[in-house]
């Protein structure tokens, strides 16, 4: 194995984590929109067949069926592919920020631009087919057979054969060109740089006075842990922003999956057996990437402070305290996500019911409101609990020891 197959090689070990969630995102989207897009397909291939079996009585029901679920698997889709596309977004820059020195010693060492940029491509490029391959799997072959099952039974269609994975394919690619297109600026915008600038660690960046700061009142009353905590929240105002979007957009898409589910009382008993199971799908997806979302991200912060979480040990903090100083702004950016993930989903949901020929969002009750946040919320604090001991372990000697 040549020198560079092992510094390939070491970083899939050493991003093990970041590369699984990238996978399973996209492989969440892809399933969604392969499971729910064949769906209609499959529904009108078995109207096709209905006057030859003598039930036209059947057509104009089914066919409205048909066209509602077209809509979802229209609609829905995007936005799930759109948190999955942010939040690999976010893993990879991160990653390539992480890996400015590596970059510069191979620059160093006579590699040219194509062979780091292809390092970077490759390992996204591996986590999006795993993740693509996955999803469509899990969509033709669980998602839409269970999900035909619930109409089929109910009304006796008959049974369709074949592929329909247009959707699938189509999200797939759309994925996977997105991220790809992503990592490859990210790493591209890197090799541009001096090998000597990449072999210094960026400064850490500059300080300034925030907007509480000019209300004395409020500001001398807080603790300092709570000043710092609120400087270092609008000090980096990219991890802020990235933070604050990708839950958003899980918040969103739960809110809107929850309210398409509690919308369907209102319809007449057999649209609620049939649609419960795709609104079902949806809010459980919806659910995990939810979690998957936040779960990441609290990961890179951790991996990125190290050196802070040792310097706060070496200070004498103890371990219950520096969780608190990190998942504190992480508990500040969550709920600033979903504040702005609740009235985008509800913005969202009334966008759709316009196509949607049942429910409406008035009939969208409060609890789904609190129960949207509650979720969310829970993740952070699943999250916290599994990532306790990462904190825990921090070697203080090695991480004091990372040229900063």
């Amino acid at each position: 194995m040549s020198a560079y197959s092992k510094t390939v090689f070491r970083m899939f070990k050493s991003n093990a984590v970041r590369f699984a969630v990238i996978a399973v995102l996209v492989m969440i989207s892809v399933s969604i929109v392969s499971g729910i897009g064949a769906i209609s397909p499959k529904m009108r291939d078995a109207l096709a067949m209905l006057p030859d079996l003598g039930r036209e009585h059947d057509l104009e029901y089914l066919t409205f069926l048909a066209d509602n679920i077209e809509v979802i698997s229209y609609i829905f889709p995007v936005f799930f592919i759109a948190v999955a596309a942010l939040v690999a977004f976010i893993t990879i820059t991160r990653l390539v920020e992480n890996e400015r020195a590596p970059i510069g010693c191979y620059k160093t060492l006579g590699y040219g631009g194509a062979h780091i940029v292809f390092k970077y491509v490759f390992f996204a490029a591996a986590a999006c087919v795993l993740g693509c391959g996955g999803g469509l799997f899990l969509g033709h072959f669980v998602l839409s057979p269970v999900l035909y099952s619930s109409v089929g039974d109910k009304f006796r269609l008959p049974a369709v054969h074949g592929f329909y994975l247009t959707f699938g394919i189509v999200a797939a690619a759309v994925t996977l060109f997105c991220v790809l297109a992503v990592t490859f600026l990210v790493a591209f915008r890197s090799t541009k740089e001096k090998p000597a600038e990449l072999l210094l660690a960026k400064s850490p960046k500059a300080g300034g006075v925030i907007l509480i700061e000019r209300i004395p009142f409020l500001w001398r009353r807080l603790k300092f842990k709570y000043k710092s905590t609120l400087r270092n929240i609008f000090r980096y105002k990219m991890r802020f922003l990235m933070t604050v979007f990708s839950v958003l957009g899980s918040t969103a898409l739960v809110f809107a999956g929850l309210a398409l589910y509690f919308s369907l009382s209102v319809t007449n008993p057999e649209m609620l057996d049939i649609m419960k199971s795709i609104s079902s799908v949806l809010i459980v997806f919806a659910v995990v990437l939810n979690a998957l979302v936040i779960y990441n991200i609290t990961n890179i912060n951790i991996d990125e402070r190290k050196r802070e979480i040792a310097t706060l040990k070496v200070l004498g903090y103890r371990n219950i305290e520096v969780v608190g100083y990190i998942f504190r702004e992480l508990f500040l950016l969550t709920s600033v996500g979903v504040l702005l993930g609740l009235p985008t989903g509800y913005v969202f949901m009334r966008f759709m019911f316009k196509f949607l020929e049942f429910g409406g969002i008035e009939h969208v009750k409060g609890f789904v409101w609190i129960v949207s946040g509650a979720l969310s919320l829970v993740s952070l604090a699943l999250a916290d609990l599994l990532l306790f001991r990462k904190i825990h372990r921090v070697d203080m000697n090695a991480s004091l020891k990372t040229v900063e």
